[in-house]
């Protein structure tokens, strides 16, 4: 690698270099062996996973290696099918965006994004970013966001020019198995195109302890069983003037059961869920000169989901609940150099939502939305400093009934970076956000609990931290700690209405966090072994404000520990490479008001795994053994819902260059 050192500062922002004008003197050539980090210059808490440390936290899907980000609290409802959502420093799932290679993933109906969905095998990366973001290139929608997991499937670079071939097979136990194949080519002089697949299937009937008083019987989970496709097409384009465009075709169905709350198994589970998810999203990126660049977004998506409960006692006998959304999206963001240290940018997004459903009685709600954002950032050798304003306006219509009304909202957002110690790599940063998240259509328009008076939920959160990132030896390391404050105002819940048979959706809350996250990382850059290290630790105290004479007034939200915290360690050798991760939560509530009946219990969850990578010309083979809880601990993240116990996978990965 040949480095050119400068003695005079450059900045780096959204792909783009920029150099002053003081004269350059060149070095001789150095070798540098180093890793780009994305924690240290981000004015708020960003914390990335890569291929490796999803391979040696052994993730088969997005939401298992967000479990070892500080900050993040994970809601999962058992196994591989269960629902996973993640709510990020208190503020809950609904204010946390999912975006999938930069575009934003959304769900109306629920407003909650089911992480389980998305695999890891066809993953580059996973970040997470708590509060504002450094990019100025950022889609509007994502900016006005209070928390972001960003998604990232990366371009493929042909090691030889050539086709390559992939195909990945996964077995274990509990009947697992997942097959993956795939291709990757150029098509003419700047295309490459990308094809992708993906069978996954489980029985899930894995065994769980059920107490009943002093009889206490072991029981197999009844109705876990999961059957999952994934296809993918990707065109990467390098069009003139280093402009690039990328065109993703995606498409996801799956058949699950859903299985019962423990506390009334009697092993007859039957509701079953379908989902059938499919998109197309195209992004231009062009650099019009060496001071003004714009990026372009457009996406088509279209859901549809299907439950149904054999066995209700309605005059049909059943529920066989059917609903289509659609949506269509535009974004356009300008990002302008006014001088080497100080960017501007200014963005609007154009989104238009609609859910239609098989009852009679359906809304079905059109929902208008269109965010606009503007942001400065001044970024110099030492210091970054961002600001901006982010506005969304949305009007609604239904089919029947009254829609709900219209909303326009101003958001600021801020923050800094300080260098202030180049020596150690020692950054003092903090930050300010502003948001909102509007009702769904399941809180305004669904049966008799919708209320269309609803007002969006408000939040605010201030954080302020430090982080020492530097190498020496062929070492790198990086530790971080941030302090910080959310409250979230107008909590929509679901509360009794006329009696506690007919329950209604209200704004009656005001939830306060106070947190701290720290976390640290230690990785071996050279040599023939290169042992690696990450941990993290959060508390995090959620209180309800809502009433001070409330029996819950101070409470510790529900499913939300103070006290949680991983570790992963891994060593790459020519010979083996292996790993063994931790996870810890402290007690938690599973219930508004913190009574002993609702404690529970603190959990740790252990794993390790090996594997051996051969190489040769033009192939490349990956055999690897993973043990997943191998303590066989039993569990429940959400109560009545037990998690896997002991587990184990076997998998084969072939790569012909």
């Amino acid at each position: 690698m040949t480095v050119i050192c400068t003695l005079c500062p450059c900045i780096e922002a959204q792909g783009q270099i920029f150099f002053d004008t003081i004269r350059t003197q060149d070095l001789q050539e150095v070798p540098v062996t180093a890793e780009r980090t994305a924690g240290a210059r981000a004015v708020s808490a960003q914390k990335v996973a890569d291929t490796r440390l999803m391979s040696a936290t052994g993730s088969l899907q997005v939401s298992d290696v967000l479990k070892y980000f500080s900050g993040a609290t994970v809601k999962d409802y058992g196994g591989v099918g269960g629902l996973k959502t993640v709510s990020v420093r208190g503020l809950g799932a609904s204010h946390t965006a999912v975006a999938y290679d930069g575009i934003m993933i959304t769900d109306n109906q629920t407003g909650q994004i089911d992480l389980g969905k998305f695999s890891s095998s066809q993953t580059e990366s996973v970040r997470m970013i708590s509060g504002p973001d450094n990019d100025l290139l950022q889609p509007a929608s994502l900016a006005a966001q209070a928390a972001v997991i960003s998604i990232n499937t990366g371009r493929p670079h042909l090691k030889f020019g050539t086709p390559q071939y992939n195909f990945h097979y996964k077995t274990g136990l509990y009947e697992t198995q997942s097959i993956q194949a795939g291709s990757t080519f150029n098509a003419g002089h700047n295309n490459t195109v990308s094809l992708q697949g993906e069978w996954f299937e489980t029985k899930g009937n894995y065994p769980y302890i059920q107490n009943n008083g002093a009889n206490s019987m072991e029981m197999s989970r009844d109705n876990s069983d999961v059957k999952r496709l994934r296809i993918e097409g990707a065109l990467f384009s390098d069009i003139g003037n280093k402009s690039s465009l990328t065109t993703r075709v995606y498409w996801f169905q799956s058949e699950q059961g859903l299985p019962a709350n423990i506390l009334y198994n009697t092993n007859a589970a039957r509701e079953r869920l379908w989902n059938r998810n499919g998109f197309a999203q195209s992004t231009l990126t062009t650099p019009v000169n060496d001071r003004l660049t714009l990026r372009f977004n457009a996406k088509y998506g279209i859901t549809y989901t299907r439950y149904l409960d054999p066995k209700v006692s309605n005059t049909q006998g059943r529920i066989d609940n059917r609903y289509t959304e659609q949506e269509g999206y535009l974004s356009g963001v300008a990002l302008y150099r006014l001088t080497d240290c100080l960017s501007a940018s200014a963005g609007v997004d154009g989104r238009l939502s609609g859910l239609n459903g098989n009852g009679a009685d359906q809304a079905q709600p059109t929902r208008y939305t269109v965010n606009s954002t503007a942001a400065i950032k001044y970024a110099s050798e030492r210091l970054t400093l961002t600001g901006r304003l982010n506005h969304v306006a949305t009007k609604e219509k239904t089919r029947l009934r009254q829609a709900a009304e219209s909303y326009n909202h101003i958001s600021p957002t801020t923050g800094l970076n300080w260098l202030a110690w180049p020596a150690a790599g020692l950054h003092l940063r903090a930050s300010y956000s502003n948001t909102f998240r509007l009702p769904t259509f399941n809180d305004l328009y669904f049966e008799q609990i919708g209320r269309r008076d609803l007002r969006p939920e408000r939040a605010s959160v201030t954080s302020a931290g430090i982080v020492i990132e530097n190498g020496t030896g062929g070492i790198f390391y990086s530790v971080y700690a941030d302090a910080y404050n959310s409250n979230v105002k107008d909590r929509i819940m679901a509360v009794p209405g006329k009696n506690t048979a007919v329950w209604m959706m209200k704004n009656i809350g005001l939830v306060t966090t106070h947190g701290l996250e720290t976390g640290l990382e230690l990785r071996s850059l050279q040599g023939v072994v290169r042992p690696a290290l990450m941990a993290s630790y959060t508390y995090q105290r959620s209180m309800d404000k809502t009433d001070s004479n409330s029996f819950t007034w101070n409470h510790q939200l529900p499913y939300t520990p103070r006290h949680s915290a991983s570790a992963v360690t891994w060593i790459e050798t020519p010979y083996v490479n292996a790993s063994c991760n931790l996870l810890y939560s402290g007690e938690y509530y599973c219930n508004g008001y913190n009574g002993p009946e609702y404690r529970m219990p603190s959990y740790y969850e252990i794993g390790c795994s090996v594997w051996r990578t051969f190489s040769s010309h033009l192939l490349e083979e990956t055999f690897k053994v993973e043990f997943i809880n191998i303590t066989n601990n039993r569990y429940e993240l959400v109560r009545n819902y037990p998690m896997p116990g002991f587990q184990m996978r076997i998998s084969v990965t072939t790569i012909v260059l």
